[in-house]
């Protein structure tokens, strides 16, 4: 529940930084047409920064180095006490 509302809020703020910084007045047509395809194409671009993320994500190697890669890896120096 606390992750929808997060999501809504972030949704309804970037909405806030569109109009505000465009100086957007919804009340007129042409303003409400240029408001929704900036927030739309701003949508695409958090959606493609997310699937950038998640895939570096999932790239990053997240298990510790062990003997075995650690031999594998130039340049590192292994010490056991």
């Amino acid at each position: 529940m606390k992750v929808y509302i997060f999501i809504l809020k972030f949704l309804f703020v970037g909405a806030l930084f569109i109009i505000s910084n465009q100086n957007l007045y919804l009340t007129h047509h042409e303003d409400l047409t240029r408001f929704s395809g900036l927030y739309y194409s701003w949508l695409g671009n958090v959606f493609s920064n997310v699937v950038s993320l998640t895939a570096y994500v999932v790239k990053f190697e997240w298990l510790p180095i062990t003997n075995e890669t650690a031999s594998k890896v130039e340049n590192i120096d292994v010490r056991y006490g």
